[in-house]
């Protein structure tokens, strides 16, 4: 089972209820954090440092009933380097916020369906 990070507000939440799932299956979950860095820097200096996030996300996996790995990734493009790094056929759960307009968590959603992923979307704030 894969949770697909777009933003750490609501992370604790979404890992939460895909650590159930997961458990349910006899499954473990693999948590893919891709941070975008912007083009005037270098993809080796993040605004926010890997450490800090990684960290966080570690923290919150320790506390998980699942077997639960972390996976960060720096690149330019989220939507790119998620469709890279999936399996085929992957089950993916995304969190994010309700809004009425697709967000990015819904394009990412969307894209990833057509390219043949079970996806899950979780509202989680």
């Amino acid at each position: 089972m894969n949770v697909v990070y777009t933003r750490l507000p609501g992370a604790a939440e979404t890992l939460k209820m895909a650590s159930g799932l997961a458990r349910g299956l006899g499954a473990r979950v693999t948590v893919h954090v891709a941070q975008v860095i912007p083009y005037p820097l270098e993809l080796k200096s993040p605004p926010v440092s890997v450490q800090f996030a990684e960290g966080q996300l570690l923290a919150l996996a320790g506390e998980q009933p699942v077997e639960t790995n972390i996976q960060m990734y720096l690149c330019r493009d989220l939507t790119d380097t998620i469709r890279r790094v999936l399996k085929p056929g992957s089950v993916v759960i995304i969190g994010g916020g309700k809004r009425w307009w697709p967000g990015q968590e819904q394009r990412l959603a969307k894209i990833l369906r057509r390219d043949g992923h079970h996806v899950i979307r979780i509202h989680a704030e």
